[in-house]
């Protein structure tokens, strides 16, 4: 009886671990069983012996534009009541507080009429950000998956080598500010310096503790079936980690982003978008300022919610932990 609960127990593992992750539904059924499932799971049930799951993309896709539509106007909209009620009431407006209109106004001068800003172009200065924030992340991300695959797959190196990155985890972005000086002076290498450390920790915490998730019978199970290290790191623990991981590169890309920006305003880099809003401000020039901070969500917003969410959602999918991809 005890061969039997074992042998039953590890039965869907192995097939598990056979199929590589892959989500449940393309299992086939009868078409008896086809109809009654498909009619519970509201999906659409053709010709295709397959039942077809989460056949109502577009439908989920306008809902998730509207409510990510309604979102961006609740933000609108307290903006503005704010602007107003401090430019018209609080009576100690010597410096107006712009509004969505004038910023926006100030957007379309940028970007259709070729007005510059500090001598480049807004184009320039969106280009000169990002670039720092490629070279930094891509280099972020290089280390941050290396060392949290040895950490997270190696149980002696764990509690030894998680201390320093934890440490280097609890240095806000620009407590790196001296040593980025030291090390580069001022310039683009300083701020880069400063986005990478600050980056590729989030990105090994996340990783390594992706991996650690594994549950133990799982890799029990993958041994039982002869993997061997690389094998049971490649086949089993990176597919099982997916999302983990995924989700280590977006903190790791809002982390990127944000510091940038702080390191921009302080280092000297001479062109970016922290830089003008920093020369803006100090120009009094406010409506410029806040045409770089909504530049600066909108990229961050098509970033994260865009690129990083459908790889996530696909991920998740792939595993069986989301359908309707």
């Amino acid at each position: 009886m005890l061969y039997n609960v074992t042998w039953l127990s590890v039965r869907p593992l192995r097939l598990a671990i056979h199929l590589g992750w892959t989500y449940v539904g393309e299992m086939l059924f009868n078409g008896d069983d086809d109809a009654r499932i498909a009619k519970h799971l509201g999906s659409r049930k053709g010709s295709d012996p397959n039942i077809l799951l989460g056949s109502d993309r577009p439908a989920a896709l306008a809902r998730t534009l509207l409510t990510f539509a309604i979102g961006i106007l609740i933000v609108l909209m307290i903006w503005q009541v704010f602007a107003w009620t401090y430019n018209d009431f609080v009576g100690r407006a010597v410096l107006r507080f712009p509004a969505p209109i004038e910023t926006f106004a100030m957007l379309g001068e940028f970007f259709f009429e070729g007005k510059t800003l500090l001598g480049h172009t807004i184009y320039e200065h969106i280009a000169s950000s990002l670039g720092r924030w490629l070279v930094a992340f891509a280099l972020a991300t290089a280390v941050g998956l290396v060392l949290g695959s040895i950490l997270g797959h190696f149980n002696s190196l764990f509690p030894i080598g998680i201390v320093p990155v934890s440490v280097y985890q609890m240095i806000p972005g620009l407590a790196w500010l001296p040593i980025a000086l030291l090390l580069f002076g001022l310039g683009s290498n300083a701020a880069v310096f400063i986005i990478f450390v600050v980056s590729a920790m989030v990105i090994t915490v996340n990783v390594a503790g992706g991996i650690r998730r594994v549950p133990p019978v799982v890799v029990r199970a993958a041994k039982m079936m002869g993997a061997d290290d690389l094998t049971l790191f490649l086949k089993v623990l990176i597919p099982y980690a997916t999302v983990d991981i995924v989700n280590g590169l977006r903190l790791g890309m809002g982390s990127a982003w944000r510091v940038l920006i702080a390191a921009e305003m302080v280092v000297g880099t001479g062109i970016g978008l922290g830089y003008a809003i920093t020369m803006t401000k100090d120009l009094l020039n406010y409506v410029a300022s806040f045409a770089c901070i909504a530049i600066i969500c909108i990229i961050g917003l098509l970033m994260d919610k865009v690129l990083f969410a459908e790889i996530e959602k696909f991920a998740r999918h792939r595993l069986g932990m989301e359908e309707g991809y």
